[in-house]
């Protein structure tokens, strides 16, 4: 009896474990820190734009770029967005997601993820799940930050 009590503890505790995630992607959570430029802000205040930061450029040392690049978009309504580069499939550092508003795909496998309401939710492909998404953004009408 005391055996089975135990067994049943333990399954009980991964039902509650797995099933209380908040976070459906596969992407690691990251440490971001993007301060975006005049230039880069100007493209980010047009709806249905995007500035995509990868790790093959060349940023302040101070600048945290997530688990593989990030993405600041305005969606179609003009909302602020910003997406992991990373994909949720194949969780690839090396192969961004390539941004062309209002998708984001997959090089790798084809996945396609939709940022047009700033969701990230996968539309096409073989990814079954969202995209990482931050949300803590700062817009002061000069600079827009995104920090987490």
């Amino acid at each position: 009896m005391k055996r089975c009590l135990i067994y049943y503890s333990l399954v009980l505790s991964a039902v509650i474990f797995f099933s209380c995630r908040d976070d459906e992607t596969l992407v690691p959570n990251s440490e971001v820190y993007v301060k975006t430029r005049t230039s880069e802000y100007n493209e980010l205040r047009t709806p249905n734009h995007a500035v995509a930061y990868e790790y093959d450029g060349l940023y302040p040392s101070n600048f945290k770029l997530g688990y593989g690049g990030v993405a600041i978009f305005r969606d179609l309504e003009g909302k602020l967005g910003c997406c992991d580069l990373a994909c949720p499939n194949d969780r690839s550092r090396m192969n961004p997601l390539q941004i062309s508003m209002p998708f984001a795909t997959c090089p790798l496998c084809g996945s396609k993820f939709d940022l047009s309401y700033g969701a990230g939710n996968p539309v096409g492909g073989q990814s079954k799940t969202p995209l990482r998404m931050y949300h803590n953004i700062r817009d002061t009408g000069e600079y827009i930050t995104v920090i987490n």
